[in-house]
């Protein structure tokens, strides 16, 4: 049972327009760069990609390959180019309180169909949702999201597809590989059977289908 993947450009290989494709990371801390800069290299359209935030996917939108964005941040960050290309490509934005995007995400993994909230109600978000009442009080029924692929990103993993990652690198990589029906994870080093402890391996590798290793980032200025 070897996950392990020769190189970014197979890893992607099956990755097909239409599709919707989870990215992880949370401004910079897990951002699977390598993994995203990959995917834009190919001849896609009409993805959906689901991102907190989504001023680093701007290689894939200049590209011409996203057709939506849900997503927390959109603009955080962002620079006249990538508001232009937004404009220019004719990128539709979903926003989502960023609690509510991760539960959507959770249930998914959690295989639950959805959760039950009380952000939005009495508000324009609430307009066209299902509602439901429990114990007297009215919640908005969101659905789980449940990506087709999730691209995240690791410090460590091994052969099996167990994933450790740094720090607040755990952030919204965690929950994405959980959720979606493929994970391909970028890593810094392979390392062997039984080198992560079970209390480093954030994501067992019953979640994860591709693991590709991938070259530390260039320092800035070097």
């Amino acid at each position: 049972m070897d996950k392990q993947i020769a190189s970014v450009q197979d890893a992607l290989a099956n990755v097909q327009s239409g599709m919707t494709v989870a990215v992880g990371g949370f401004g910079g801390a897990g951002f699977p760069r390598t993994l995203v800069e990959g995917l834009a290299t190919f001849d896609l359209r009409d993805l959906t990609v689901v991102s907190n935030n989504a001023t680093r996917l701007e290689s894939l939108i200049a590209r011409g390959a996203v057709g939506r964005i849900i997503c927390s941040y959109p603009f955080a960050g962002a620079t006249r180019e990538f508001r232009r290309l937004i404009r220019e490509k004719g990128v539709v934005i979903d926003l989502l309180p960023q609690g509510t995007l991760a539960e959507k995400l959770r249930a998914a993994g959690a295989g639950l169909g959805g959760v039950l909230l009380r952000v939005g109600r009495g508000t324009d978000f609430a307009k066209g949702r299902q509602t439901v009442e429990c114990d007297g009080e009215e919640f908005i029924v969101e659905p789980a999201l449940r990506p087709d692929v999730s691209l995240v990103g690791a410090r460590s993993a091994d052969r099996w597809g167990n994933l450790h990652m740094r720090g607040s690198g755990q952030n919204f990589n965690v929950v994405m590989a959980m959720a979606a029906a493929v994970t391909i994870a970028e890593t810094r080093e392979i390392v062997p059977l039984g080198g992560l402890s079970p209390n480093e391996c954030h994501v067992p590798g019953i979640f994860v289908d591709q693991v590709v290793q991938v070259p530390e980032p260039v320092p800035a200025g070097s």
